[in-house]
């Protein structure tokens, strides 16, 4: 028992670090269109789809569960073109804590990308995300203060709130632009800046005028061909929601267990940090168009006399496909097959 109150203790003193209810992955390289919606289109492609499951807190508290598919394509790839655009469509559900707090987001991306050179190696793109999000949670399962019984909640006793709603929705905006490059054969990269909560949407089931806080991140990243099967992918990624920030860095590394095979045949591996927070290694496979990674976060914060460093299990997977050939001079985004 005194385990279990300290740990809700401690979970709900470092509540105010966290990154509220925005939802967000680890493997951030591998849900381009929820970062940054300029990333829609921009793949070596035609069409792309793909999903993310995460499940965090599940040795503190009720897990925290997040669902997102989406799906993106790339239009008006001409050879003559400048110039082509993206449009997509993503659907995410994130269900959290006693209260089973769950978060729908539905929205449609559009982005514009151009060519800043005749070789189509510099790419500068911008992209809109429109969002429509409903938020729901179960007061009947929620603990308050005035159910504690010095040793225990009871939640037979009056919680002794009022004015509350079940439930609220609104729509909101996340503007982005993306700087993407091909140096040699060998090198790529790409630079990302993107503005979440445009509006600032009230957020609150009092009905408050309380409003979301604008949200910026940035992230970049490189991938170096070592040689013909090795590939480095060093990148990092930060954002900021008003006194809460969130910083991860690491490399990914590919090996070609075919290398003279045009046929894609890959394993990855890797490891990250989130400062503060939690580090996490990362495997995966990629056969021809289908790519899967699974990593895990250990969690050395000051939660973790509670979590035991067990922080979240996290599952990508994607695939990519054409109609006919695929474009050329466009370099997977935010990495090649990332």
């Amino acid at each position: 028992m005194k385990r279990k109150i300290y740990s809700i203790i401690i979970f709900l003193l470092l509540s105010n670090l966290l990154m509220g209810q925005d939802i967000h992955f680890s493997q951030y390289y591998a849900s381009p269109i929820t970062v940054n919606p300029a990333y829609t289109g921009m793949f070596n492609g035609t069409y792309r789809v793909g999903a993310n499951y995460r499940n965090q807190w599940a040795s503190v508290s009720i897990p925290y569960k997040t669902f997102a598919a989406y799906a993106d394509l790339g239009l008006m790839h001409k050879p003559f073109n400048k110039y082509f655009v993206g449009a997509g469509l993503s659907l995410v559900n994130d269900v959290s804590g006693d209260g089973n707090l769950a978060v729908t987001k539905l929205t449609a991306n559009g982005a514009f990308h151009i060519a800043l050179d005749a070789a189509k190696n510099y790419y500068l793109s911008i992209g809109l995300q429109a969002s429509y999000i409903q938020k729901k949670i179960d007061w009947d399962k929620l603990y308050f203060h005035s159910q504690w019984r010095n040793v225990d909640f009871d939640q037979n006793r009056s919680n002794q709130e009022f004015g509350y709603f079940p439930g609220f929705h609104y729509f909101d905006f996340q503007l982005g632009t993306l700087y993407s490059f091909i140096v040699n054969t060998k090198v790529g990269g790409y630079l990302s800046a993107s503005v979440s909560h445009l509006l600032r949407p009230k957020d609150s089931f009092y009905g408050s005028t309380y409003k979301l806080g604008g949200r910026p991140q940035l992230s970049a990243g490189v991938n170096v061909d070592v040689t013909k099967a090795f590939t480095l992918y060093p990148s990092f990624y930060y954002q900021n929601q008003k006194n809460a920030s969130e910083f991860l860095t690491g490399v990914m590394v590919s090996y070609k267990l075919t290398p003279d095979e045009i046929e894609s045949n890959k394993i990855y591996f890797g490891t990250y940090i989130r400062l503060k927070d939690a580090w996490y290694p990362v495997i995966g496979y990629e056969f021809s168009n289908i790519r899967v990674l699974l990593n895990y976060d250990i969690n050395y914060s000051e939660l973790q006399p509670a979590s035991s460093g067990r922080g979240a299990l996290e599952l990508s997977i994607q695939y990519i496909g054409n109609f006919g050939k695929p474009p050329k001079g466009i370099i997977d985004m935010p990495c090649p097959r990332f």
